[in-house]
């Protein structure tokens, strides 16, 4: 009798461990993605201020072809990464809103012939669809990882 309860007891031990390993893989596995998520909307968020800067410079300080050396392979690559990587609606809305304001923004800039309101106008659309950007992948990590 008492070697069926050591088998069953050694049974019951080895099933806790594989269990325990699963759940601990599986939250490792959700925590290593909501970083990889977080990662490109971070990279979004900065190449997107990165490129408003370059504007800016342009405009303002008179600098020449600063938005032209901006990065848009960068952007285009983490905006792809974000969109496989995520599922989350309220992200992906926000992506798109993104991408369409920055390349509202983008288009009208360099085609010349700038009104300095419609310009303003573009470039607070794209500081919004930014901030929307972070508030909405900062939403998505937290009901993931739970509260930081």
């Amino acid at each position: 009798m008492s070697a069926w309860i050591t088998l069953l007891a050694a049974v019951a031990g080895g099933a806790i461990a594989i269990a325990g390993q699963y759940v601990i893989g599986k939250s490792e596995r959700t925590t290593r993605r909501a970083e990889l998520v977080l990662d490109q909307c971070a990279q979004l968020i900065a190449l997107s201020e990165d490129f408003r800067t370059r504007l800016w410079e342009e405009r303002v300080l008179g600098q020449t072809d600063r938005t032209a050396s901006w990065d848009i392979r960068a952007f285009r690559l983490a905006g792809a990464r974000l969109r496989i990587l995520c599922g989350d609606q309220r992200v992906l809305a926000a992506l798109d809103e993104l991408k369409a304001s920055g390349k509202e923004l983008g288009g009208y800039w360099r085609r010349g012939d700038i009104d300095a309101d419609e310009l303003d106008r573009r470039y607070e659309r794209d500081k919004v669809a930014v901030e929307a950007l972070a508030a909405a992948s900062a939403q998505l990590v937290r009901r993931r990882l739970g509260a930081l």
